[in-house]
């Protein structure tokens, strides 16, 4: 067999005349066997095989091809029918039949795009359907009326042998045809495969001895079994090799007279018939078993393909992860250094502004010094507290940030703080209220942080509250935690804004517009509060207020880290 009806698809993307002599001189000789051999068991074939080469070749080809090679194939079915003596109506009407049941299978294929994937369950089923229910219906009516009229044979005898010959070839060949290439042919006997294939078709071939040397033993009916052990092990091309040996073979004993003492007392034609069902069955077992084997053999290359695609991306996300953690560490220990070099000048600024605008050694002067060095002082002061916060935020995300937990007095931190703004809070025009009736007595925490998270909280509420407005703190005791909680009247915070915050460096615009500080305020607070076990919840409502809230156990519980 030529390697144009097994190789792949792609090889054929031209017609060349080589592969047209090829067709004619394939499907010319193997329809003289067939019908040389009709001479045995009437005048259809056992097996049909041109068809089968035409219906391969026919799948494999573009659609433009096809009016080429069904011409070629007219004129070689039609010149081997003349071969054997047959007359010009009848060669030429048995030639039609066959190129009718071959166009019947291929078109419809070709429309559903399932000549593209032939090992698939589905299309095989498919295939199947065409053939048994379709094409090779249609050819067998139209071949028993051809031969009735020219040579008198019966219509129903002609049809059903026609039946049983075409359909056996159809659907024993064309899969293999479809599905096995050279390659596959090839791998049989590569260096690994050799010994283990040259010994399952010793099993085919010891099967075939026994047959023909003892066929009064009925050793036929070990093919079966011996030709699933070799598409399981080989494929489809195991397979096809084998079932191509132990079909010839029984053929074989059927022209010979050799047949099992169960089938000898029946006619040539219907042992023909006999061996027909038989290989039929065996055949498409092999054929389903080779599918569901070619399906899983791509779904492992397919998951071989997967697991290294999803190796390498762990590998890279590892990576990535390392570089991520190195860089984040190379920028708090940046942020933790260059905050200490820029906290000595300001202390030495900050000093020196507060001597000169409390007129310490003398009177300065003119009025507008001192109040240049105020401000200077004030904005010192502000630039302070954004290098501290830089300072804190990287020692918390590099984890080297330390708790001193002590008994402190709830009522003393708010007392505190809110000392440390009333200057502040006046000047903006706001009312400041305090609330600490239900306030624990002690709670277990870092006083500075604490006061910290505090500071930060009413910092927040004097930034977003217009003049005119409420800001009111509260401290009180709830199921074993001091919750902790700045309400004000100011200009609230969207929907969309609220899951926002909290996160480093994120920054929403107060009521002028504009964006001051470094966004790490509430990131401080919500880090501070989880280290002391507790968390931090915000309620806005836009245009109305918000209210911050952090809850810490009273009781000490174990660090988390940041």
């Amino acid at each position: 067999m030529p390697s144009e009806f097994i190789a792949d698809s792609k090889s054929f993307s031209r017609m060349s005349p080589l592969f047209l002599v090829a067709l004619a001189a394939l499907i010319f000789v193997t329809s003289w066997l067939c019908v040389a051999l009709t001479g045995y068991t009437g005048r259809v074939a056992a097996i049909w095989i041109p068809n089968a080469i035409l219906t391969a070749s026919l799948l494999k080809h573009a659609r433009r091809d096809w009016i080429v090679m069904i011409g070629v194939a007219f004129v070689a079915n039609f010149s081997a029918n003349m071969a054997c003596h047959d007359g010009i109506v009848t060669g030429s009407g048995l030639a039609f039949a066959n190129i009718i049941e071959a166009l019947i299978i291929v078109t419809p294929l070709r429309w559903l795009g399932f000549d593209r994937a032939f090992s698939r369950t589905e299309v095989l089923l498919s295939f199947y359907a065409l053939v048994l229910g379709a094409a090779v219906p249609v050819s067998a009516i139209i071949a028993g009326i051809t031969l009735h009229y020219t040579i008198g044979m019966a219509t129903l005898v002609a049809a059903r042998s026609w039946y049983g010959a075409d359909a056996l070839g159809l659907c024993l060949l064309v899969p293999f045809f479809a599905c096995v290439k050279l390659s596959t042919l090839r791998g049989l006997y590569a260096r690994d495969q050799i010994f283990g294939s040259a010994m399952l078709l010793s099993c085919v071939l010891g099967v075939t001895i026994a047959s023909i040397l003892l066929p009064k033993y009925s050793a036929t009916f070990l093919f079966f079994p011996v030709l699933i052990l070799l598409t399981f092990q080989r494929g489809f091309a195991g397979g096809a090799i084998g079932l191509a040996i132990a079909a010839t073979a029984s053929f074989t004993m059927v022209f010979a007279h050799r047949v099992s003492p169960y089938v000898a007392p029946y006619s040539m034609a219907e042992q023909v018939s006999i061996v027909q069902f038989y290989y039929a069955v065996i055949g498409f077992t092999i054929i389903m078993a080779g599918a569901a084997l070619d399906d899983r053999l791509k779904l492992e290359r397919w998951l071989a393909t997967v697991v290294k695609r999803a190796e390498a991306s762990r590998e890279e996300a590892v990576l990535a992860k390392e570089v991520a953690e190195r860089a984040s560490t190379a920028k708090s220990t940046f942020l933790a250094n260059m905050s200490h070099e820029l906290r000595t000048p300001l202390n030495a600024v900050l000093g020196f502004s507060e001597i000169i605008k409390d007129e310490y050694f003398g009177v300065v002067g003119d009025a507008r010094y001192r109040e240049y060095a105020g401000l200077i002082h004030g904005a010192g002061s502000h630039l302070l507290d954004l290098i501290t916060d830089i300072l804190d935020m990287s020692k918390i995300e590099a984890g080297k940030l330390e708790l001193r937990r002590e008994h402190v007095s709830t009522v003393e931190v708010v007392r505190d703080c809110t000392e440390l703004l009333e200057e502040r809070v006046a000047s903006a025009g706001i009312t400041l209220q305090v609330n600490v009736a239900s306030a624990p007595r002690a709670i277990d925490a870092d006083r500075r942080a604490l006061k910290q998270i505090l500071l930060n909280l009413l910092s927040n509420a004097i930034k977003f509250t217009p003049s005119g407005g409420t800001i009111t703190v509260s401290a009180r005791s709830s199921g074993g935690f001091c919750a902790l909680s700045v309400a004000d009247t100011g200009i609230g915070i969207a929907a969309a804004d609220l899951q926002r915050l909290g996160n480093p460096f994120v920054q929403l615009g107060n009521n002028d517009g504009s964006k001051p500080g470094t966004g790490l305020g509430l990131a401080l607070v919500r880090a501070l509060s989880e280290m002391h076990g507790g968390e931090l919840k915000i309620e806005s409502t836009e245009g109305r207020g918000t209210t911050a809230t952090v809850t810490i156990p009273i009781a000490a519980r174990q660090s988390v880290a940041a």
